[in-house]
């Protein structure tokens, strides 16, 4: 299991503010489908620069935002300021053990964060663990056919064997093994599928800004032979221009959205 800091390591370097951007249609459908209120205690676990945080303020809600990157926080702050919402409690904590009581949050959330929580049957626990029962829960993660996990897929082709490599974080897309790990902790089950676009001039454009902009690719590749780098770098570029759509300039991300109530 990665450490702490090599997990602070890997949500700090590159430019996240900046690729959290192309998430924030995808942040307000998930407080869309948790039908936040007023009234509601919201809780954003893996909140990155605060997308679901200030969206769910903005509606009026007592919001929390987690995560255990402080740069992160740091943004969020900024973010929250500028938006206007500046009650918003934000916590340094990690997803698979929230400093939270139980039965905290009238709603719990999560905009593609809580899935790469390690061990994810802890992440999953603690989701179920500070909801009150009849509170929702509602989190979005790419689907396994997405492209972010086609190209973690062509990355693992370069890179070393590892034997104890956890679960892919992408299989939080798949309704299947959501429904096995949230198990009779919750009732009344909803899956959508949405997409949002990352717009670029070209998939070698896209590939410039994942290597150099997200910390989860900066740092496998620090793992690659510098001899199959080219190799690796025209595997990449055919896989995104799979998603590419030339008449949009954009690449299509497809991601599920996983609705419940708890029990």
């Amino acid at each position: 299991m990665a450490s702490k800091e090599h997990v602070k390591r890997v949500w700090t370097i590159g430019s996240y503010p900046d690729i959290g951007e192309t998430f924030l249609s995808m942040a307000a459908h998930v407080v869309d489908a948790a039908a936040v209120e007023a009234d509601d205690h919201v809780l954003d676990v893996a909140c990155g620069t605060g997308n679901i945080a200030i969206t769910a303020a903005r509606r009026g809600a007592t919001v929390t935002g987690l995560d255990i990157t402080p740069a992160m926080l740091e943004d969020a702050r900024e973010n929250a300021t500028l938006a206007g919402v500046e009650d918003i409690d934000w916590e340094e904590g990690d997803a698979t053990n929230m400093p939270f009581g139980d039965d905290t949050f009238d709603v719990t959330l999560s905009c593609v964060g809580h899935m790469f929580a390690n061990p994810p049957e802890a992440a999953a626990t603690e989701l179920l663990r500070v909801t009150r029962p009849g509170g929702r829960i509602a989190f979005t993660s790419w689907t396994p056919r997405s492209v972010v996990p086609a190209m973690a897929r062509v990355l693992q082709e370069y890179l070393p064997p590892n034997p104890d490599a956890p679960a892919p974080p992408f299989v939080w897309g798949d309704s299947e093994v959501v429904h096995e790990r949230l198990g009779e902790g919750v009732s009344d089950f909803t899956f959508e599928t949405g997409v949002v676009e990352q717009l670029s001039l070209s998939p070698p454009h896209v590939w410039e800004r994942v290597r150099t902009q997200s910390g989860m690719f900066i740092v496998a590749l620090e793992n690659v032979d510098e001899d199959e780098y080219p190799a690796l770098q025209a595997d990449m570029i055919d896989v995104i221009d799979e998603y590419f759509d030339e008449r949009k300039n954009a690449m299509s991300m497809e991601y599920r959205l996983t609705k419940a109530i708890v029990t």
